[in-house]
């Protein structure tokens, strides 16, 4: 929700600015983890061995539940973009591939379809480990190299960019290291020494991340995501860093854990709507200023967003297939 409010203005504002810059901060920075880190929770629990889900329950309860909600929410937001613009085939393309934040449903239901695969691979700590060296140089490292070389000549971060392609491990490719990676960490047994390492690469990591997107933005005079992906190595240790932080240093109560996420999926779906409707009352990321508007508002998105997934979570058939 932080990310995404930080985001509003983010294409639009201009990268002189003291206002972009605090965006920068925020969407470049300080939130980077949240979707990594989420995924590396989902591996966490559905690799477990505690955890043995026959594939069938994999499609007919979590995919199926996932399908379902994606057809409701993205045709809520279907609708909203054709009473605003009246272009119904946008609207229906829009409906088909889902409001800018439900990428992330195609991508976890992709996750969840290779569970039985990924277990396999969970079970043996010799190939877990091999899987996620493999994935970090091919999802992570190979790929932000071509970006860098792209960045200094189109024709060589093409022709960098084919011979990265050509073994085609799309299997170690995408989500599925952090997927496996949160099962490993979950269970790993990591020494202070480690973990110190892990809180510094995590906090450099954001450093990194702010200072070169502003530096690559200045130099185009255009904003640059070029740092700004899940599958880069700076995002990757710092969702890493929160992941193992949370772990090892915070405790919560188990029953308001609970609870909070049971309203979580809900939430997610339905922010995007309250941006929008803040954003039309004169309330978003550039109203005040973006150090502290942002926050705030994300603040305010979630818990307008909670409350509402709360009572959908209330009605029976809803609960069961949209939220």
């Amino acid at each position: 929700m932080v990310l995404h409010v930080a985001a509003q203005n983010w294409y639009t504002t201009d990268v002189y600015t003291s206002q972009w810059q605090a965006m920068n901060f925020w969407h470049g920075g300080l939130v980077r983890w949240a979707v990594p880190a989420f995924v590396m929770m989902s591996g966490a629990l559905f690799l477990s061995p505690s955890k043995d889900i026959p594939a069938k329950k994999i499609y007919t309860k979590y995919i199926f539940r996932i399908f379902t909600a994606f057809v409701f929410w993205s045709l809520v937001y279907a609708c909203r973009a054709y009473v605003k613009n009246g272009d119904a085939l946008k609207a229906f393309a829009q409906f088909l591939t889902g409001y800018y934040h439900m990428w992330f449903l195609w991508m976890i239901a992709g996750l969840y379809a290779v569970v039985p695969f990924m277990r396999k691979i969970a079970e043996s700590g010799t190939l877990t480990k091999y899987f996620l060296v493999m994935s970090f140089v091919f999802a992570f490292v190979l790929p932000e190299t071509v970006e860098i070389i792209s960045l200094f000549s189109e024709e060589y971060g093409k022709f960098a960019g084919k011979l990265a392609g050509m073994p085609m491990l799309e299997f170690v490719g995408g989500f599925t290291g952090y997927f496996l990676l949160g099962y490993f960490l979950s269970t790993a047994k990591i020494s202070r020494r480690a973990e110190r390492v892990i809180y510094a690469a995590g906090v450099v990591s954001v450093i990194v991340c702010v200072i070169l997107s502003s530096a690559v933005s200045l130099a185009q005079d255009s904003p640059s995501s070029i740092f700004y992906g899940n599958l880069t190595v700076t995002t990757l240790c710092e969702a890493v860093a929160v992941f193992v932080f949370f772990r090892e240093k915070l405790n919560f109560p188990v029953r308001f854990i609970r609870q909070l996420s049971q309203y979580s999926f809900g939430a997610y779906l339905v922010h995007a709507a309250v941006i929008n409707l803040l954003g039309k009352m004169g309330l978003h990321s550039l109203t005040f200023c973006p150090v502290i508007s942002i926050p705030v508002i994300a603040a305010i998105v979630f818990v307008i967003s909670f409350t509402i997934s709360a009572i959908l979570n209330h009605i029976p058939v809803l609960k069961k297939y949209i939220v």
